[in-house]
């Protein structure tokens, strides 16, 4: 495990903590091992899922650790399916092909914070993203983007980032909401930063037009992670 340092994205977010696993380390006894409960619902699942949510947890322990939030073991599942974070903290935890990773703070003056680690989109899958994730105008504001990261980057860090503002705010939200939500307007490839705006009204505190600014990272040439800080 290695700390994963998210000091330029906007939020002041502290490290993440980062894993590379394989989908073998996923029966009971490395459950066993680290001390955490495989639930029901994956008991029958396949290993790559197993081994998914045992590392999700582990990078989720480490985090939580590191923000002060003392011997925590391990997380339970929500209602939603989302982990049940320990009470003054808050956090999320992301996965991707043999990669998790989480981060945890304290709540304080942060509503709700997102991070999603993604592996740059396949040439096949390009136009499935152009057509579900982007309209025409959210493409041209990934001009500058593309062009120094190439396209098939620069669309999987727009995918990535309304991926963690959905963490970030699902549980005010509490339904379901697609990825034309979030609009977005801009990004600084330099900066890494990608500036998004609500394009429809998804609760009380998240009107349209509400504006966010949102962090990204490469971890290496073919995987990049967003970050997502909601604060009050």
């Amino acid at each position: 495990m290695r700390r994963l340092s998210l000091a330029r994205h906007p939020g002041g977010l502290p490290d993440a903590f980062l894993l590379a696993f394989d989908a073998d380390e996923s029966d009971d006894a490395h459950f066993s091992r680290f001390g955490i409960a495989c639930p029901p619902s994956l008991a029958r699942s396949v290993p790559k899922r197993r081994a998914e949510y045992l590392a999700g947890r582990r990078t989720a322990i480490a985090a939580l650790a590191e923000a002060g939030a003392g011997a925590v073991i391990d997380l339970a599942i929500g209602p939603s399916r989302a982990p049940v974070w320990p009470a003054g903290f808050i956090g999320s935890i992301t996965h991707a092909p043999r990669i998790a990773a989480a981060v945890a703070l304290r709540d304080g003056a942060v509503q709700g914070v997102g991070i999603d680690v993604e592996r740059v989109v396949s040439a096949s899958a390009l136009d499935a993203i152009v057509q579900s994730v982007v309209d025409v105008s959210e493409r041209r504001a990934l001009d500058e983007l593309a062009r120094s990261l190439g396209l098939p980057m620069a669309l999987t860090i727009a995918f990535s980032a309304k991926e963690s503002f959905y963490k970030a705010t699902a549980a005010m939200v509490g339904r379901i909401f697609d990825f034309g939500a979030l609009k977005i307007i801009g990004a600084q490839g330099g900066a890494g930063t990608i500036e998004a705006e609500t394009a429809e009204p998804l609760a009380p505190s998240l009107p349209v037009g509400m504006r966010f600014r949102l962090g990204f990272s490469l971890i290496d040439d073919v995987s990049a992670i967003t970050s997502c800080v909601w604060m009050r």
